[in-house]
């Protein structure tokens, strides 16, 4: 039930993907290492980038921004002014 085995193929096949059915003993490890090196190199762009950011709106269009940092840096939420919501809109 199998479907019979492998036809055959050339023995020495060379492609940058491994040639035929290549199965490298190591997959997972350079999988792993591979994924590590693109999180931390994204990880280092977006880093890198955000305290690139500058506002462009002055104090009234960064608020929304902070106060949305605040609210998640802190574990005391408190309810914003309507002063300051109001200068948003």
């Amino acid at each position: 039930m199998g479907g019979g085995g492998r036809y055959p193929y050339p023995k020495h096949v060379w492609s940058p993907a491994g040639g035929w059915w290549s199965q490298p003993a190591n997959w997972k490890m350079n999988t792993f290492i591979a994924s590590c090196g693109m999180a931390l190199i994204c990880g280092a762009a977006i880093r890198g980038v955000a305290h690139r950011e500058v506002c462009l709106y002055g104090k009234s269009g960064c608020f929304e921004r902070e106060y949305l940092h605040n609210r998640t840096a802190s574990k005391n939420v408190e309810a914003p002014d309507t002063a300051d919501t109001e200068k948003i809109v």
